[in-house]
């Protein structure tokens, strides 16, 4: 009764604690582009009737705009040799905090994924039969291996849904998957909106 109990609050963590960090990080850029819109558009006061229904819609835009300049400058320092160590320095300390460090390393693992950066990232998308015979999910490749017949097997990271930050490893041989004709960032839209957002074709063949 108690592993139960315990498990299933693991598993309300797992579930709960990535949702509600995307919400607040959300939160944290439109407050920020809402704040650095008023900002620069003060000027604009000076030659623009304020009144006019789209200025505030013109200031979120203009905020917007600099969140996204701002990560392009952040992106382009932690390239550098400077910018590396500050990072690494950061991670470091992050890491090493319990709960936080696996959030840290979980979220940063998938966006690597997402974005086809880093050592993490998704080689492509298939279909494959799971958890039985005639149903179908997506499996993103990790990488390949082979037996000593020389079989060819894909290494698949199986996300769940609407949280993809949990799923399942799963070593499946080549013939016994399909190309799913998506890409990575496609596909995790897939799983993300429970397969709402998908295109109403596929390359399943019964």
């Amino acid at each position: 009764m108690g592993n139960k109990i315990k498990n299933s609050f693991l598993a309300g963590l797992a579930t709960i604690v990535p949702l509600a960090l995307t919400v607040y990080v959300l939160q944290i850029v439109l407050k920020v582009t809402i704040a650095l819109g008023g900002k620069v558009s003060e000027p604009l006061k000076q030659v623009v009737d304020v009144t006019f229904p789209g200025f505030n819609l013109l200031s979120s835009v203009i905020g917007l705009i600099f969140v996204i300049v701002a990560l392009i400058i952040v992106g382009a320092l932690a390239r550098n040799v400077l910018g590396k160590r500050v990072v690494t320095w950061m991670e470091s300390i992050f890491k090493n905090i319990p709960l936080i460090g696996m959030i840290y390393t979980t979220s940063k693992q998938i966006m690597e994924s997402i974005s086809g950066g880093g050592a993490h990232s998704f080689e492509k998308v298939v279909y494959i039969e799971y958890p039985r015979k005639s149903m179908w999910t997506l499996g993103f490749v990790t990488s390949e291996s082979t037996n000593q017949a020389n079989e060819e097997f894909y290494h698949l990271f199986v996300p769940t849904t609407p949280n993809p930050t949990s799923g399942y490893f799963l070593i499946v041989p080549k013939e016994d998957t399909l190309d799913a004709e998506v890409d990575v960032e496609e596909g995790f839209r897939m799983i993300v909106s429970s397969g709402i957002v998908a295109s109403n074709k596929n390359s399943i063949i019964k």
